[in-house]
Order: C-alpha cells, then sequence, then structure tokens
C-alpha cells in the first residue's frame, strides 16, 4: 500500500461522506469537551482542585472506546458503509477496549519518559531551591553562557526535542486502532514505520493552525532580546487579543481537515490487510 493511493482513498471517502465527516467530528469535538470538563476545577481553590484527575479518568473510560467506535466507522466508510453511523456508539466489547486503552497509556509513557523525566528534574532543581521570579532567571541566564536569551533558546529546543519523541511514538502507533477493530493485530508487523510516515505527511491537513502558530512565535520573539525588560513591565508586548484571532482562524481552517487526517491512516491500514 503506497502512502499516495492511502491519501486519494482518503480523499475520496470523504469527498463522497461530506455530511457524515462533519457530523463525526462535531461528535468528536464534543466527547472531547465532556472528557476535559474537569479540568476547570482547576480553577477552584481547595480540594476541588483534586476533581481534575476526573479528566483523565473519562479520558481512558469514555474517549479511547469513543476513538476505537470511530475508526471501525472509518473502516466501515472504506467499504459500503457510512462515517457517521450506529458504529459510533457500539458498547460492544467495551472491556476488550477499555484493556487497548491502558496498553495504549503504556506505551504512550514509555516514549513520553524523557520528557517526563525533564519536566520533574526541572521542578526538583526550582523546588530544591526555592526559587522565585528572578532565581530561575538567573538560572537560565547561566544555562545559556551568561546570555539570557541563548538560555531561553536551548530550553525551548530542549523541550520540543522531548515533544517531538512523544509526538513520534503517538504517530508510531496511530495505526493500532484500526488495527484492533478489523481484529488482525499482526497487520502492522514490519509496517510501523510507514504508518509513520503517513502520519507526518497528513500533518499538511493542519497546516494553517501551523502557520498560525507559527505567525504567533514570530511576534513573540523579539521579546527575548530584552526579558528582563519584560518581566518589569517595561517592554510593549504583541496584543493577546491579536494572537487569539490569529490561533482561532487557523483553528477555523483546520477543523473541516481534521477527519481526512485520520482518513489517510484509516486508508493505509485498510490497504495494508485488501
Amino acid at each position: 500500500m503506497k502512502i499516495s493511493q492511502a491519501f486519494r482513498k482518503a480523499f475520496r471517502t470523504v469527498s463522497g461522506q461530506k455530511t457524515e465527516a462533519l457530523k463525526l467530528l462535531v461528535t468528536e469535538i464534543a466527547l472531547t469537551g465532556i472528557c476535559l470538563a474537569p479540568l476547570l476545577f482547576l480553577t477552584e481553590k481547595g480540594p476541588l482542585r483534586y476533581l481534575a484527575a476526573l479528566a483523565g479518568v473519562l479520558w481512558l473510560l469514555v474517549k479511547v472506546p469513543a476513538r476505537l467506535n470511530a475508526a471501525a466507522a472509518m473502516q466501515d466508510s472504506l467499504g459500503e458503509g457510512k462515517l457517521f453511523s450506529l458504529r459510533l456508539a457500539d458498547p460492544g466489547n467495551y472491556g476488550k477496549k477499555i484493556g487497548y486503552a491502558f496498553g495504549r497509556l503504556g506505551l504512550l509513557i514509555l516514549w513520553s519518559l524523557p520528557m517526563i523525566a525533564a519536566l520533574l528534574y526541572a521542578w526538583e532543581m526550582y523546588a530544591g531551591q526555592s526559587a522565585n521570579g528572578l532565581t530561575v532567571l538567573d538560572m537560565i541566564y547561566q544555562f545559556g553562557g551568561q546570555d539570557m536569551k541563548t538560555g531561553i533558546l536551548y530550553l525551548l529546543l530542549i523541550l520540543l526535542g522531548l515533544i517531538l519523541i512523544a509526538a513520534l511514538g503517538a504517530g508510531f502507533h496511530s495505526g493500532d486502532r484500526h488495527a484492533f477493530v478489523l481484529d488482525e493485530k499482526k497487520l502492522l508487523k514490519g509496517e510501523r514505520a510507514n504508518v509513520l510516515l503517513c502520519r507526518i505527511c497528513s500533518l499538511v491537513f493542519v497546516l494553517p493552525v501551523i502557520l498560525a502558530a507559527g505567525i504567533v512565535i514570530s511576534r513573540y520573539i523579539p521579546l527575548l532580546n530584552d526579558v528582563s525588560g519584560v518581566v518589569a513591565g517595561d517592554v510593549p508586548r504583541p496584543s493577546d487579543r491579536e494572537t487569539l484571532i490569529i490561533l482561532g482562524i487557523g483553528a477555523a481552517l483546520t477543523l473541516p481537515l481534521l477527519p481526512l487526517r485520520s482518513m489517510v491512516t484509516a486508508a493505509y491500514v485498510n490497504g495494508l490487510r485488501e
């Protein structure tokens, strides 16, 4: 199965079921909102803040099984079925789906271990020295060879590298849910690298939000030339309202393309079976 064939098949399927694709997208957005709703407890003070942990529980118990149902609907749509159908609410094999959820969680944690370790180390350094804002700035200044801008850039590059490792892990296993619903776990044997490449190529569908993020970053990069002035409030910052508008436009242009990105992976895995 060639990646170009997967793209063509995904385009053909989604273009032939535009309404169903939109319904699927709205359903997934609604479920995501429901699962992340407990994070609003973080705005509270006291014990109620701990209820935000319910977001993780809902993600495992609701969102992951729903993603598996969506994968099943996608596989159906590549045949004679529809993208939006009762398969999205299929309660069957719930136990196996939960087992899959914990299995994928374990794998993603493994890929995220470098980032988790780095964040824990950073927190230990911060808390161990009872650091305040000025102490943190001094640590960054020393880390950059007595140059604040260099220190911040180094930290950002390290963080981006660690996030990239975790993202590659997610892409490496992005075809697993389709193999699961097809009940062919060995389907991806020797093909995960190609699935990852397929996932990377499908980033073209989120190009609007990537460009928007790039524009926002370019607006804030000049602030690194005078970090002390930014902390003191002497340096004017770009308008937060304009930043939100730019990101909002990027997100609005990206949302309609998200079903295509998911369908490319679905079509590639489906093609492996055929």
